[in-house]
């Protein structure tokens, strides 16, 4: 991964964007090694010794020059610049997490966005959203790359012999770097979270995809099978209901899985040159990072509009605090919390667009209000999603929520408490507008993952 930070309006999103920032580290202890050259002259690798106990860093920068150069191989991406080495306990990993975390948001956006996950289920109320993150990254990353200071920091609880796979990830990002400019990629998007979403799975599945073409051999992507990239996004979904949060597990994971199957689908179909051209283009939606097809068509998402005006007026007390998108891998993610990953596919598969409002009291209460409109292809879309999603509500936000669906439409809230705030919820359809569903003709058949979790 590179550098982790909230970029999008949820909690869920901070954890999805992560590969769209930089780690800025204390400076490397001792003095600065020699670079060591290529056989070209190219300086590719500057080594930091650092004494920590675990990983060998001068061993740690060996091995990265050896893998930097076998990836760009198998990447197709020349090296052109050079990437550092350090090694870095947990507890800097943490720090650093958290220096990173408020780059680009204030302490009063991050208590935000732990709200708006509590309204909606993905945590629970009263959670301390900083707190969880950076036990979660803490815990949960063994490596990052970090762009502005172009240095590869590796965790010294990370086993020797899982070097070659941190490395191996890593470094690609290196090479991502020297090519496509990192740093771009860090700014938030605000009020757009899904196409902030859709940038991680584009990086972070670019990286792990570069990493398993690498370690595949002369058979390179094609050789591995379609089964084995699904059972890997499948995992991603089904075992995180062992990790503490695991909507937010789900949201971490994914882009490793599903955007390295979908990269790889990709460069099976049309080289590593079409991945190349995705970053001059970014990919604007995390259902074109799902679907293959629909990456391949660009397909637009449905536009869905909320005039907020015609809803505050009728709750006195409330006020509009953030508007935003989930997009299908943060339903996803939710779903799979109350269904197996084919179920959860399937269900979340029919998205063409949303919009949600949020809506806080003053003073605020446990979470602010949340009404959305969930856009689909086609009226059967809704139809298979309402029920999964109904069931997810249930379990999340028991006895607090609203939904329903009117043909291709589903409208949500979260956090309903009241007989005045059910009654305006209900009546919620006239605050939002979307466009028609697409003509058949036009449509794409959306393969869940291309038969793989891409």
């Amino acid at each position: 991964m590179t550098r982790p930070r909230p970029g999008s309006a949820v909690l869920a999103g901070f954890l999805a964007v992560s590969a769209c920032s930089t780690i800025a580290g204390p400076p490397p202890a001792g003095p600065d090694a020699a670079a060591t050259p290529t056989p070209q002259g190219e300086t590719i690798l500057a080594s930091s010794p650092a004494k920590h106990e675990g990983i060998d860093q001068p061993k740690a920068a060996a091995l990265t020059t050896k893998i930097m150069e076998a990836v760009a191989r198998a990447r197709s991406l020349p090296i052109t610049g050079a990437v550092t080495v350090e090694v870095k306990r947990r507890a800097e990993i943490r720090a650093i997490a958290r220096d990173s975390m408020y780059e680009h948001n204030t302490p009063e956006q991050i208590r935000l966005y732990t709200r708006l996950e509590s309204s909606m289920g993905l945590l629970p109320l009263g959670a301390d959203g900083e707190q969880i993150i950076l036990d979660m990254l803490e815990t949960g990353v063994m490596g990052v790359y970090e762009p502005k200071q172009k240095t590869l920091l590796i965790g010294t609880h990370v086993a020797e012999s899982m070097l070659d796979m941190v490395v191996g990830h890593e470094i690609a990002h290196g090479l991502q770097d020297m090519h496509f400019d990192l740093k771009r990629l860090q700014q938030p998007i605000r009020g757009d979270s899904d196409a902030e979403s859709a940038r991680t799975y584009l990086v972070e599945g670019d990286a792990q995809a570069a990493y398993l073409a690498w370690v595949s051999g002369a058979g390179g992507l094609a050789s591995i099978d379609d089964s084995v990239l699904l059972a890997t996004g499948n995992q991603a979904l089904d075992l995180a209901d062992m990790a503490p949060y695991p909507i937010l597990a789900r949201a971490l994971q994914l882009p490793y899985a599903d955007g390295a199957a979908t990269v790889a689908h990709l460069v099976r179909e049309r080289g590593w040159s079409a991945v190349d051209a995705l970053y001059k283009d970014l990919p604007t939606t995390t259902e074109q990072m799902l679907h293959i097809d629909k990456l391949l068509a660009r397909e637009a998402p449905i536009r869905v509009t909320i005039a907020p005006d015609t809803l505050a007026p009728q709750l006195p007390g409330h006020r509009v605090v953030w508007q935003d998108n989930l997009g299908e891998a943060t339903l996803l993610a939710m779903l799979a919390d109350v269904e197996p990953a084919p179920v959860a596919r399937a269900a979340a598969a029919g998205w063409g667009g949303d919009r949600y409002v949020a809506l806080e009291t003053t003073p605020p209460g446990p979470a602010p209000l949340v009404v959305g409109v969930i856009a689909f292809d086609t009226v059967d879309d809704a139809a298979e999603f309402e029920p999964v999603f109904t069931a997810y509500l249930r379990k999340q936000v028991p006895g607090a929520h609203h939904l329903e669906r009117r043909g291709d439409r589903v409208l949500f809230a979260t956090q309903v408490r009241d007989a005045q705030t059910a009654a305006v919820v209900r009546n919620a359809w006239s605050a939002f507008t979307s466009d028609p569903p697409k003509p058949p003709a036009l449509k794409t058949a959306a393969k869940p993952n291309n038969t793989a979790p891409g």
